[in-house]
């Protein structure tokens, strides 16, 4: 039953209002501005009915320290024999839902309170549509941020990143159906196992968000992250059977507030670094984000960045699509590298020697050197980014193609063969094609002339 609050410094007044409204509404009496803003504090009333001329404190003062206390709309409706239009005018400028005439008929004030009621019934509904994960019932990501962000600077406790392990394999192998009950019930475990006045929040997928508040013991939320993951295999072992072998479980990560700072973003940073850290080290646990966490992080990513910049001297300015062209001497090394690669993990490569000659002595030999050195250019965009080839002589060229299976290493010579064709001087010369794999000594070594 929805509260109403009564407010006004004569009884008789407070006595007639709470006979109206009682067979509908539960009715609590407060006799001054100060004593409703106590026991607005305990009841928290969907409605005020209230006096506005009240000694001490008027109706207007004690609706504006709500307002202001509480930084939410307060809903009033004002009680008054003032007829002054500017007086209304006031009253709806701080957020008033109506005024009502002293003295009045039974009816119209329960007409006019249902009106209200109705009014924020539909207001309720549409903000929590708004604001609601409508799978799980949890805070959505476009709300959690504000709740979060106003917990953080209000209230101590603690602010927890947390993450479904190996969600993903529920999807692959049991179908979204069932991914979408998993995340159903994982958002009972954690409802279960946070209180009432906890902030849930689902972030997207199966990334959550929670903020417990008054709780900065790690203890406590050891034990909890226990629980929770011990409920977890109970119920994906309920919905999807015994025999389910999916390591399903939490990553928690946590930041204490205020010791570790009251701004939202900072502590999601902070929340976020430890829960990496439970990642790191197998998952199903919970980290406490510790300053000397972000020292050995800060100093890991100038590791990384030194390591990703060595790479970028080394690596190509400019990585195209086609095979790696080297010179002899850079050739050999690649080479001979690869034969220590096959050896050591019995794997296959193809060599090939590629000639090309004159179909007659027609052509003279500026024109034949003009066409190899474009026979190059069609091996080359016809192979591989992992083939590498060299020129061995003005119309050769060597191939050494890695990783390469028996079945794919005829389509590779057809096409460098049908590329050729698009050139014009496909009917002026000849191609052949000499290939050897190249295998551990468990794979037989084949020889390829063409």
């Amino acid at each position: 039953m929805s509260k109403i609050l009564v407010v006004d410094d004569e009884e008789m007044m407070r006595m007639i209002a709470r006979r109206i409204l009682s067979k509908d509404y539960e009715v609590i009496l407060a006799g001054s501005g100060a004593e409703a803003i106590e026991i607005y504090d305990k009841e928290r009333p969907e409605l005020i009915l209230s006096d506005l001329l009240m000694p001490g404190m008027n109706g207007f003062e004690m609706h504006k320290i709500l307002q202001d206390k509480y930084r939410e709309n307060v809903h009033i409706m004002y009680m008054t024999a003032d007829g002054a239009e500017e007086t209304e005018g006031q009253g709806f400028d701080l957020g008033a839902e109506d005024f009502i005439r002293k003295p009045f008929r039974p009816d119209v004030l329960l007409k006019r309170v249902q009106n209200i009621m109705d009014n924020l019934k539909q207001i309720s509904s549409l903000t929590e549509e708004a604001t609601i994960d409508k799978l799980t019932g949890l805070l959505n990501k476009g709300s959690s941020a504000k709740a979060l962000s106003e917990a953080c600077a209000r209230e101590n406790g603690a602010l927890l990143m947390v993450d479904l392990d190996s969600f993903k394999l529920v999807n692959d192998m049991y179908g979204h159906d069932m991914g979408d009950q998993v995340l159903k019930g994982f958002a009972g475990i954690l409802t279960s196992n946070t209180e009432p006045q906890d902030i849930r929040c689902r972030i997207g997928g199966d990334e959550f968000s929670l903020f417990i508040k008054g709780v900065t013991d790690e203890k406590v939320l050891k034990d909890m992250s226990e629980r929770v993951n011990r409920q977890i295999l109970d119920m994906a072992r309920s919905l999807m059977g015994e025999e389910m072998q999916i390591p399903l479980g939490a990553s928690f990560g946590v930041a204490f507030v205020p010791q570790q700072g009251r701004n939202y973003d900072e502590l999601t940073r902070k929340a976020d670094r430890a829960l990496y850290l439970v990642k790191k080290n197998g998952k199903h646990g919970i980290a406490f984000f510790r300053e000397e966490l972000a020292k050995i992080e800060t100093q890991s990513e100038a590791s990384i960045d030194e390591l990703r910049r060595i790479r970028q001297v080394l690596e190509e300015r400019n990585i195209t699509n086609s095979a790696l062209r080297l010179d002899k001497e850079a050739f050999t090394v690649a080479y001979r590298f690869m034969l220590r690669y096959i050896k050591t993990y019995r794997t296959v490569a193809y060599t090939s020697l590629v000639t090309l000659t004159k179909k007659d002595e027609s052509t003279s030999d500026i024109d034949f050197a003009e066409m190899t050195e474009e026979f190059g250019n069609v091996i080359d965009h016809a192979l591989r980014k992992s083939d590498i080839m060299m020129r061995s002589r003005m119309n050769q060229y060597f191939l050494l193609l890695p990783e390469l299976e028996d079945e794919f290493a005829e389509s590779v010579f057809a096409r460098i063969r049908n590329n050729w064709k698009k050139t014009p001087y496909y009917e002026k010369t000849l191609i052949r094609f000499d290939a050897e794999k190249i295998a551990s000594k468990e794979n037989p070594v084949e020889d390829r002339r063409r």
